[in-house]
């Protein structure tokens, strides 16, 4: 595969007599050389599609506190990662995420929970506020992958949610989504976005049971 995939870089019509002069002698060292300068990185975003408004008031009087995601080695860095071939993974040369998967995933999961209405408040780590349960999640998958003749994105999120006070893990699941893609890098990050909102809403309606259950104790 091709992994040099470019981004269009435009610019402002107006540039300095210096900014021209330092790029000609750029180009003629570029040619008096034989080199070519290479495409820039472009760089893309996580953030879901959008949560639903925010439900007031609260369905239950439970702090929630949202732990940092991680993320299984193959995903924990800011490369944007497919597959070709079974049982390897590639990492696009000039396509990445602008930060780490799993540390753009936690205000998406701030923003899911806070507007969903289950919890009373929902906070990330701060001093000084005693949570009553704790999300931890982890990403075991985000990778785009190729046939032949198609191209989707694959996600798997791992879910525990933690009885602070009774030590206890009232849930564990892992939300598996997987959304089409047309054959090139920004189509993968686009199905991504959409993934990754598909799991957050399949999280809500997850951790509703076990919540009101736990709010009525």
């Amino acid at each position: 595969m091709n992994t040099s995939y470019g981004h269009n870089d435009r610019r402002g019509p107006t540039l300095s007599l210096a900014s021209l002069l330092s790029a000609s002698l750029l180009v003629s060292a570029c040619a008096l050389s034989g080199r070519v300068p290479a495409p820039p990185v472009a760089t893309y975003v996580l953030e879901g599609t959008g949560a639903a408004p925010a439900i007031d008031p609260p369905q239950s009087n439970l702090v929630l506190k949202v732990s940092m995601p991680v993320a299984a080695p193959a995903f924990a860095s800011s490369r944007i990662a497919y597959i070709e071939q079974p049982y390897r993974i590639d990492y696009f040369a000039r396509n990445e995420w602008v930060d780490p998967p799993a540390r753009m995933l936690r205000p998406l999961l701030m923003r899911q929970l806070t507007n969903c209405g289950l919890f009373r408040f929902v906070f990330a780590d701060s001093a000084g506020i005693d949570e009553t349960i704790r999300l931890d999640s982890e990403i075991t998958e985000l990778v785009q992958t190729f046939s032949e003749s198609s191209s989707e994105v694959r996600l798997s999120l791992h879910f525990d949610l933690v009885d602070v006070a009774h030590r206890a893990i009232l849930v564990s699941r892992t939300i598996a989504v997987t959304e089409p893609a047309a054959r090139d890098p920004y189509a993968g990050v686009v199905a991504a976005n959409r993934a990754v909102q598909r799991a957050l809403d399949q999280l809500v309606t997850l951790l509703h049971d076990p919540v009101i259950a736990l709010g009525k104790d």
